[in-house]
């Protein structure tokens, strides 16, 4: 069968049609060549706008957005087929352990420990329901004592997201006393023992949620607009306390915040990329519950990603009473230890446009000492052993035994890690093929669970 080339009057796209197809106009081969010229000519500025938004350049300004938009028009057109076929979900991911159904204690893990008597706080993705549940998960018999399924789709409504059920976790969730939880969706959100919402506070949450001595709830947000509208081009990460029926009771902006304090060259950073727009990313809020020689009850330790930052903030006096950058590279997540020591969940990434390098070959668990700054890294033979390398998020927890419980988000696995080697190991299974993704987990003790559930 002979082609011949035609240009539909109507439509500016070259077809490529049967002799016996509706007849149209014949174009020259010149003609041909010139508009294949120039469609490759927009297509290599198409691709350098783009490129250029990314490195960190907005002078193209709303232009440059657009394009932007644009190119991320096939990703959200699969995402949405994708979430109507019920063939996927952003919360399904690879599968790095397919030996592993839920706990694995067995072999040189379980040699000479003790059994697990704690709990975990689940927050994952459901492949049967397609949405994000929490469970109330005992460790020693890997029984779920108490499941949550809120309606995802009224709350989507009600706080105005354009996430999807299937891609909406239920992030970092409280247990409360009275058997419901506190998570965040967007805002912060929080329901009964029955999976009901009881209310919805009025302020946006992102990654951490930590409760205070005085039951407060303080949350990762974000000034809307931005504290610097019209100066700077930056997403302006606020940290924000909440009362315990959802009122806002205190938000600053963390760029102010360090601006007041005298760490203004922080906001500028030292890598030009894709991170411009985000020079903070806060993923941390973590309350004193109580005194000691180097904080006092109601500071902050506040974790700044992009920053590779931890600051000791007094909300009180608006005083930073200490900070450090590094060793910690692209951190998530700190803690109280002790009453001297604090731990920091290092995924120490470097990124850049040519993709992500993972120093060390794994994560660390860094504990820094405040009595005399010195800093240690205990897990590093068991986190190397058992290849712990999440880029992003990813959280850890000193344990009152001097065990460590971590997260390791990108891959959906928890482990607890002694010095030298893991108790157990843990994933949820979504299908033979995937994981199902965490959404900040909490190890909680068995004093913890029988306070709230005393009859388990």
């Amino acid at each position: 069968m002979f082609y011949k080339v035609y240009l539909f009057t109507s439509c500016p796209f070259l077809c490529f049609t049967p002799n016996h197809s509706i007849m149209k106009r014949k174009i020259s081969v010149y003609y041909l060549f010139l508009t294949l010229f120039l469609g490759a000519c927009i297509t290599v500025l198409f691709g350098w706008c783009v490129r250029h938004v990314y490195m960190g350049n907005y002078s193209l300004g709303t232009f440059g957005k657009a394009m932007v938009s644009i190119a991320s028009f096939p990703s959200l057109a699969k995402e949405v087929v994708l979430d109507i076929t019920g063939n996927g979900s952003g919360q399904v991911i690879e599968d790095r352990f397919p030996s592993m159904d839920g706990f694995k204690k067995s072999g040189k893990l379980q040699a000479g420990t003790s059994e697990d008597k704690g709990y975990i706080l689940l927050s994952s993705y459901d492949n049967i329901k397609k949405q994000s549940t929490v469970q109330l998960l005992r460790i020693r018999d890997q029984q779920i004592l108490k499941e949550w399924t809120p309606d995802i789709d009224a709350i989507l409504k009600r706080v105005k997201s354009k996430s999807r059920k299937s891609n909406a976790c239920i992030v970092h969730p409280i247990l409360l006393e009275n058997g419901g939880l506190v998570f965040g969706m967007d805002s912060l959100i929080k329901i009964g023992p029955t999976s009901s919402v009881e209310w919805i506070a009025d302020c946006m949450s992102h990654h951490s949620l930590e409760k205070d001595a005085a039951g407060n709830i303080w949350v990762c947000s974000r000034m809307k607009p931005s504290s610097y509208e019209g100066v700077l081009s930056l997403l302006d990460d606020a940290i924000a306390k909440i009362s315990p029926k959802g009122k806002v009771l205190f938000k600053k902006s963390v760029a102010k915040i360090l601006y007041e304090n005298g760490y203004r060259g922080l906001l500028a950073g030292g890598f030009r990329g894709l991170y411009e727009e985000d020079p903070i990313h806060l993923n941390e809020i973590q309350p004193a519950l109580s005194d000691s020689k180097y904080w006092k009850k109601g500071d902050l330790m506040l974790s700044m990603r992009n920053r590779s930052t931890i600051a000791l903030y007094r909300p009180s006096t608006n005083m930073i009473i200490w900070l450090k950058t590094g060793p910690w590279m692209n951190q998530h997540n700190v803690e109280f230890v002790s009453d001297h020591e604090i731990s920091v969940f290092g995924n120490n990434m470097l990124s850049n446009f040519k993709g992500d390098v993972l120093m060390d070959g794994h994560n660390k668990v860094y504990l820094y000492d405040f009595a005399d700054n010195t800093i240690s890294t205990p897990y590093d033979k068991a986190m190397s052993s058992f290849d712990v390398r999440t880029k992003t998020a990813g959280r850890s927890k000193v344990l009152p035994d001097g065990d460590v419980f971590i997260e390791e988000n990108n891959y959906g696995r928890l482990l607890r890690l002694t010095p030298q080697a893991a108790k157990w190991e843990f994933v949820r299974r979504a299908d033979k093929n995937h994981l199902s993704m965490l959404s900040w987990c909490r190890y909680m003790t068995e004093e913890e669970v029988r306070h709230i559930f005393p009859n388990l």
